[in-house]
């Protein structure tokens, strides 16, 4: 690959998101491995990848968020880059504040209403679209369609920080109440985890689906059948078709999870390939052998916060901090504490979930219109082309399909092609850096370190490929456990994950959250305390480091590690041989 030529794969994706080092070295720039470890496509890119930042801009300026006007998103080398913005003026900084103020004070009491009207909207948005029939629309409507479907998108991102901005000032609030007290944020999450959101029903569902597979006596089946065979297999088995029945009715409720990055609608869905989940489902029996059950494990986590809880309580009424009426305002803020605990991970089922695979459906729709036309190899490619380009297309044709039939033809396969190499090339390559422009000496804005776990070491690495025996990170969530390591770099390394190992891995997504039922602990490279990987591993129970930004390039499958979650801390102890 010459020089020049991650830049020209960006300009072809975007030119005006194309991260340009010599010109926007005014900005901080950080690449989005949390939210997109990949190289990014051209249609994510320019649809949800352009929603995420107007999403930023929209919901800062609604909330009027302090310290920040959000944040921009580039592309360089293939990859993505955020562009922190802070707000210099301190006065601008303390009219913002008061207002802000406002607003995380009435969500105090409030958060459910604020919480639901939101989500509310995001529901009837996708109900609206009826993508089921997007495939027998006429062109013009279905280029409507597809207008339709970016627009909902683009609100999906602007609520998802309308309700991320107030939910963390909350939990940074709650933080520093907490430290003033003299409980640690490493202790303190303790008295927020185990409450009732989608993700945990979607897991519950995947662990009842393997119970009754055990029951029904078809575990055989899912044992010696692979892929596309089983599915196939369980339809000649009176219990294969009832056990199928319930299998389908989970994915239409639970089956828009995207496989792999959520902020790029290029990778499939349960819906479409459900192989991801049949694979966890048989991993599941492993567990049962050794005794392990799912409604005692969610139980153990709810006994431990009801316990921490009392324990913490008891223990300001003994040192006597605490008088009836400060006892009063720490249950409310206590209480809003764990809605908008639950919060970061529950929207994701709506928006990270289900609006990405809302307007992947209907990019789907479009893919297999133009192949149909003889304009794409097939229906997938569709997300080698631009928004823009998709749209150009799709209203010629309505000019005259005949017409546009023929001077597309080629046009786009060419273009696809070109654009699947540059992206495999890139892949490849991985040589874009961690951070570009103003580098600032210490990170202040505290979502950065909280979500994306930007500390200083991260800001002035001494080393992201450096291979070491000893890592640190935040200690996302307590427990300290030894025991084989395995490396997974991306959803189609899922089926290779082993009961009772240790994932190690880039970052997590919801797509990852069924890998919890069956791992010991986990680390990442990526985020903070509110990443997905601590959250998800403070529902299960299980130990997790996260932000140490070097596991995956230390650590090989097979290696014996310790990992230490009430510090922070992962150690090699024998490497695999």
């Amino acid at each position: 690959m010459s020089k020049n030529a991650g830049v020209s794969t960006d300009r072809s994706i975007s030119a005006m998101r194309t991260l340009r080092p010599e010109i926007d070295k005014e900005l901080f720039w950080f690449r989005d491995d949390l939210h997109q470890p990949y190289p990014i496509s051209p249609m994510g890119m320019t649809t949800i990848q352009k929603h995420h930042a107007w999403g930023y801009h929209v919901a800062a300026d609604q909330t009027q968020l302090p310290p920040s006007k959000g944040a921009f998103v580039k592309i360089h080398k293939g990859r993505v880059y955020l562009g922190f913005t802070l707000i210099d003026d301190p006065k601008e900084i303390g009219e913002r504040a008061k207002k802000f103020g406002k607003l995380l004070e009435w969500n105090k009491d409030h958060w459910p209403e604020y919480y639901r009207k939101y989500i509310n909207e995001i529901v009837r948005n996708i109900k609206a679209l009826q993508i089921d029939k997007a495939d027998s629309l006429p062109i013009a409507k279905l280029l409507a369609h597809v207008k339709k479907a970016e627009q909902m998108n683009q609100r999906a991102w602007e609520i998802h920080f309308i309700l991320m901005y107030p939910a963390d000032g909350l939990y940074l609030e709650f933080e520093a109440y907490c430290k003033n007290l003299g409980l640690a944020e490493k202790d303190f999450v303790t008295l927020l985890k185990g409450f009732e959101g989608m993700p945990a029903k979607t897991d519950e569902e995947l662990w009842k689906l393997a119970q009754l597979a055990a029951q029904t006596g078809l575990k055989a089946l899912f044992l010696k059948t692979q892929g596309d065979a089983l599915m196939k297999a369980l339809e000649k088995k009176p219990a294969g078709k009832s056990w199928l029945k319930r299998f389908t009715a989970f994915l239409n409720t639970y089956g828009n999870r995207i496989s792999a990055a959520h902020l790029d609608v290029l990778f499939p869905t349960w819906k479409e390939d459900p192989g991801p989940v049949l694979d966890t489902i048989k991993s599941y029996f492993r567990r049962m052998d050794d005794g392990w059950n799912f409604d005692k494990a969610r139980a153990d986590v709810i006994k431990k916060r009801n316990d921490a809880i009392k324990a913490f309580e008891a223990k300001l009424q003994r040192e006597k901090k605490f008088d009836e009426k400060a006892m009063k305002e720490f249950r409310r803020f206590l209480k809003v504490a764990q809605q908008i605990y639950a919060y970061q991970e529950d929207h994701g089922f709506y928006i990270d979930q289900g609006c990405t695979a809302a307007l992947h459906y209907s990019l789907m729709a479009a893919g297999r219109r133009l192949r149909k036309l003889g304009l794409l190899a097939q229906p997938e490619d569709v997300f080698y082309l631009t928004y823009h380009e998709l749209v150009e297309i799709l209203s010629d044709l309505i000019r005259s399909e005949k017409i546009g039939a023929h001077h597309y033809q080629t046009l786009t396969p060419v273009l696809v092609e070109e654009r699947k190499q540059d992206r495999a090339q890139n892949a490849a390559d991985a040589d874009a850096p961690l951070t570009v422009g103003a580098v600032p000496q210490t990170m202040t804005d505290p979502i950065a370190i909280k979500v994306f776990g930007i500390i200083d070491d991260v800001l002035h690495p001494k080393g992201e490929k450096e291979v070491v025996e000893r890592l640190e990170g935040f200690p996302g969530a307590p427990g300290k456990v030894e025991g084989p390591a395995r490396v997974i770099m991306n959803f189609e390394d899922f089926p290779s994950l082993q009961a009772g190992e240790i994932l190690v891995c880039p970052y997590t997504g919801t797509a990852w959250t069924p890998l919890f039922l069956k791992i010991s602990a986990v680390v990442t490279d990526t985020g903070g305390m509110l990443t997905h990987a601590a959250i998800a591993a403070r529902e299960y129970g299980i130990a997790a480091v996260v932000g140490t930004w070097k596991a995956t390039n230390s650590i090989r499958n097979g290696d014996i590690i310790r990992v230490d979650g009430d510090n922070g801390i992962v150690e090699v102890v024998r490497r695999a041989s």
